[in-house]
């Protein structure tokens, strides 16, 4: 058997999908399995209270994943953990319950609510020497890293990135730390963490935002507050535009993502620069903070 990983917070899709994924195609990601879960919900938040039986219920009954409320049986029962709870606001504490264990811990998006946070997250890891990695599945959509894999080899850094997807909020998660983080990771992916400038304003449909790099490239993204799956993006360069209709995909973003969870569990080692990682928290703060309703 390989790497055995706990999951904190079972009130989110990605449970069953990273869980379905690592039973169903396991030599896919070197034998790994779920094998301990915690449901940890947040009572506050409907989106989780009302969601956490199911899909704790759905890893218990399909999946054989023994459940705890122990969040320390977890961290001692395993090789690396998942703090998969859909509400980014708890995620510093759950992390600080098992950050001296030393052990790998992927953090789901977003990493935090606050760049306050996100930094004191950091430096936990930091102090415990404990491996952190955090990160949108649309990071690692297969025709995104095409993309960036061919403007590696050339060269070439495309000097505006257009995106187009699903952008809806609820009350309690501010703004953009919802659903705006899958689209605003894939600018900083692009384009790095050091931005100029961000304007973000909104309809009752959608909400645009633009930003500005230090070195004149820019990103615009229009998000639907009605929720679909359709991703797309068109990347600028000097002598071409280039369309990536991320949702057709032939590999799912989930099982591309899963694949760097694995190998970040098997070496410790987080591929995402710690400053790219903040930047986004930090430019979504920023976007929040500048949002106007038109």
């Amino acid at each position: 058997m390989g790497l055995k990983i706990g999951m904190i917070g079972l009130d989110t899709s990605h449970v069953e999908i990273f869980t379905k994924l690592l039973h169903d195609q396991s030599s896919h990601f070197n034998q790994a399995k779920v094998v301990l879960g915690c449901p940890s919900p947040s009572e506050d938040l409907a989106l989780s209270r009302d969601r956490v039986n199911q899909f704790t219920n759905i890893l218990k009954d399909t999946y054989h994943v023994t459940i705890t409320d122990s969040i320390e049986t977890i961290a001692e029962q395993t090789d690396a953990m998942m703090i998969t709870a859909v509400d980014g606001r708890n995620h510093l504490e759950l992390f600080k319950r098992v950050a001296h264990y030393q052990k790998p811990v992927f953090i789901d998006k977003p990493l935090a609510v606050t760049v306050q946070e996100a930094q004191e997250i950091f430096a936990i890891s930091e102090y415990y020497n404990t491996p952190i990695m955090s990160s949108s599945s649309l990071r690692y959509a297969e025709s995104l890293q095409e993309e960036i894999t061919r403007s590696e080899k050339t060269g070439q850094k495309p000097t505006g990135i257009y995106l187009n997807g699903p952008l809806p909020f609820i009350k309690e998660i501010p703004y953009y730390f919802w659903y705006g983080i899958h689209m605003i990771e894939i600018l900083v992916t692009f384009l790095g963490p050091h931005y100029k400038s961000v304007h973000a304003q909104g309809t009752d449909n959608y909400d645009v935002i633009t930003a500005e790099w230090q070195d004149g490239s820019f990103g615009i993204i229009r998000g639907d507050h009605k929720w679909h799956g359709k991703f797309e993006a068109v990347l600028h360069y000097e002598d071409k535009s280039i369309h990536l209709p991320i949702y057709q995909d032939q590999t799912s973003y989930y099982a591309c993502l899963l694949k760097e969870i694995i190998s970040f569990f098997e070496t410790g080692k987080n591929p995402i620069p710690k400053e790219e990682t903040l930047g986004i928290i930090q430019l979504i703060e920023v976007a929040n903070d500048k949002r106007r309703v038109i």
